[in-house]
């Protein structure tokens, strides 16, 4: 070998070769783009995001978001605001079936079918709607005030009829809401739940007979006006 020559480098030691991006058209990057967003935001909130970290999680270069979402803002926005809307406004749509009810036991299934759902949704949603609300002060009050309390204060004209006199429609509501909260807040932050979607269920069924009976012994003496059947669910 010529000493001006130099050894040519083995294959074992040959830099290897990049791997390419897969190509995604640009509706479904940018599905890719808030699905990473909703993960990063769930766990660092607004201003604790990083874009770096969101094209890290949705493997993608920074300057790609972008040409997607003109700020962090917008892309907020977009992956938590507007889902949270939606779901909520199912949430609130579902109380409409309680019309269709023609007794009291069916009014009861109804019910806990209802309360089944909205507690799923509110399990699946906790993380993006804490981050909605708390992720900064001004956006979290701009966000309840224009969306979540209209919705809980329109739920008065579905409850109307079926709450005892004496009660005030907009703070059933409310505390309705307040209930469903409190059991998504204990199911990502207290011990390990059992049951799955079962034990959901169960807890959808005391929620039911709770908002249907109250909580309160009855300290006269006298049968409860509804009673629960074998069925589990509120009797005649």
């Amino acid at each position: 070998m010529k000493s001006s020559e130099k050894p040519k480098k083995s294959k074992a030691h040959a830099a290897p070769p990049r791997a390419r991006r897969a190509y995604l058209p640009a509706a479904e990057r940018r599905k890719s783009i808030i699905a990473a967003a909703q993960q990063v935001f769930a766990r660092s909130h607004l201003n604790g995001a990083r874009t770096r970290d969101i094209a890290r999680a949705a493997s993608i270069n920074q300057a790609i978001i972008f040409e997607h979402f003109e700020s962090k803002e917008a892309l907020f926005q977009e992956a938590v605001v507007q889902p949270l809307i939606s779901a909520m406004r199912g949430m609130h749509e579902r109380r409409e079936t309680y019309e269709s009810a023609s007794s009291p036991d069916e009014l009861a299934a109804l019910a806990q079918e209802s309360a089944a759902r909205h507690l799923q949704d509110m399990v699946d949603i906790f993380p993006l709607f804490t981050a909605g609300l708390f992720s900064d002060p001004d956006l979290g009050r701009k966000f309840y005030r224009e969306h979540i309390a209209p919705l809980l204060r329109s739920r008065g004209e579905i409850l109307k009829g079926l709450v005892r006199d004496g009660l005030d429609l907009d703070f059933v509501g409310l505390a309705n809401f307040g209930i469903i909260f409190a059991i998504a807040l204990d199911r990502h932050f207290g011990e390990p739940a059992d049951g799955g979607e079962a034990g959901l269920a169960e807890i959808a069924r005391q929620f039911t007979r709770m908002s249907t009976g109250g909580f309160a012994r009855d300290r006269t003496g006298h049968e409860p006006q509804r009673r629960k059947s074998k069925t589990g669910r509120p009797g005649k």
